[in-house]
């Protein structure tokens, strides 16, 4: 039979490569909820402009404006999920994006989606 697992000392390279793995896959979801986001955000406003002769003005105001909220929840959903995984890697020793920058990112996204959002209600 084996031997049981034996605990890895924290100054392991494979503890440190592991920490860099779990960095990277949390950059890549930021990432991936801001592209859910801009798609929404564009399928939104495309929907507005594109299809204003099959559908009428309230119906289409209303699917444009729940694809922009979707956006702007994905938007919200990435801060928070970058806050949460922050918390989670706080002693972690390799550095991270800045915190200013994902929630600048993020913010700057929302307040887009809302201007969006406000302009399209305007029209």
């Amino acid at each position: 039979m084996s031997d049981p697992a034996k605990p890895v000392h924290p100054d392991d390279p494979r503890v440190r490569l592991a920490e860099d793995r779990t960095v990277l896959a949390a950059e890549r979801t930021f990432v991936a909820w801001l592209r859910t986001g801009l798609a929404f955000l564009g399928v939104g406003l495309a929907a507005q402009r594109f299809l204003r002769e099959v559908l009428a003005v309230w119906p289409l105001k209303v699917l444009s404006l729940t694809l922009i909220a979707c956006a702007l929840a994905s938007f919200a959903g990435a801060a928070w999920r970058d806050r949460a995984i922050r918390a989670r890697l706080a002693d972690a020793e390799i550095p991270m994006m800045p915190r200013i920058l994902t929630v600048g990112i993020a913010a700057l996204l929302i307040a887009i989606s809302g201007l969006a959002a406000t302009a399209l209600l305007w029209a």
